[in-house]
């Protein structure tokens, strides 16, 4: 009789463990705490005002389930509309990453971005199912599905762009940006131009528009407000000169573009060649 009880009761452990085991295969997506992961109101590589990071964690993902991809997308759009990051805020970038879950990431891991090492060994990019990436100059630049850790593949996810389609504002706020960006007002073109000497301090890089800063030592031109002593300037990085003179005479062109820089010029054309000429003594 014992016997008979004893195998009762691991029948009943095991079927416990099994329904157990199915609830547990359920697609589930975790936004790791803290939410806001990073965000950086200074400018970030003299690009973007803000840019920030979320990360999220996917349970029982398979990757090759094309399914499962798009429960991600859905995820990722329902993100878009329940957080206004995009629409309310100027010159930004966000990415959202997501990983796999398990080995040593659960819902219940955080993704703190600026500590020491072991948290980049946690979610390494071994782990990561993929990211989708936005901003306010180009709206969604894309995303990517890893297919191993070695290959990825790059592409815009239908149900991301439809939504992107669809929603006015986004629409409209990133035109606005590129049409800031892709041209100037001719009438005001040669009453914007100022002549200076100023001091090379670095360049600070970009992706397409290459920025580069200076120190403001003398005016050349008869008006000039500046906040600060430090110019920014920007180019196009068809242009990019073998290296730029350490004290120079500058021909700059202020732009009416709003990318969270003060002091911030374009050379002629966006072209540094146009724009910069050695000091003779």
């Amino acid at each position: 009789m014992k016997t008979f009880q004893v195998i009762c009761i691991l029948l009943l452990i095991s079927l416990i463990s099994c329904k157990k085991e199915i609830t547990d295969s359920t697609f589930k997506i975790y936004h790791l705490k803290p939410n806001r992961v990073y965000t950086d109101t200074a400018v970030v590589n003299a690009k973007f005002f803000k840019r920030r990071n979320d990360f999220f964690v996917v349970k029982n993902y398979d990757s090759k389930d094309e399914e499962h991809k798009i429960k991600i997308d859905s995820f990722i759009v329902n993100q878009l509309k329940k957080d206004s990051f995009l629409t309310q805020n100027k010159n930004v970038s966000w990415r959202l990453t997501f990983f796999k879950y398990g080995d040593g990431i659960d819902e219940h891991t955080q993704h703190e971005y600026d500590t020491d090492y072991t948290i980049h060994n946690l979610f390494s990019y071994k782990k990561e199912i993929g990211s989708a990436y936005f901003d306010t100059r180009n709206g969604y630049r894309g995303s990517n599905y890893n297919i191993t850790p070695e290959k990825t593949d790059n592409t815009k996810r239908k149900i991301i762009i439809d939504y992107f389609n669809s929603n006015t504002v986004l629409q409209q706020k990133t035109q606005q940006v590129q049409d800031s960006q892709d041209s100037f007002n001719p009438n005001t073109y040669k009453q914007d131009t100022i002549k200076v000497i100023a001091k090379l301090i670095k360049r600070l890089g970009g992706s397409k528009i290459q920025i580069v800063q200076y120190k403001f030592l003398e005016p050349l031109t008869p008006l000039i407000v500046l906040e600060g002593d430090t110019l920014n300037v920007a180019y196009s990085i068809a242009y990019e000169p073998k290296e730029f003179l350490e004290k120079a005479r500058l021909t700059l062109i202020k732009d009416s573009a709003n990318v969270g820089l003060k002091n911030y010029y374009i050379f002629p054309d966006y072209n540094p060649q146009k724009g910069i000429a050695p000091i003779h003594k």
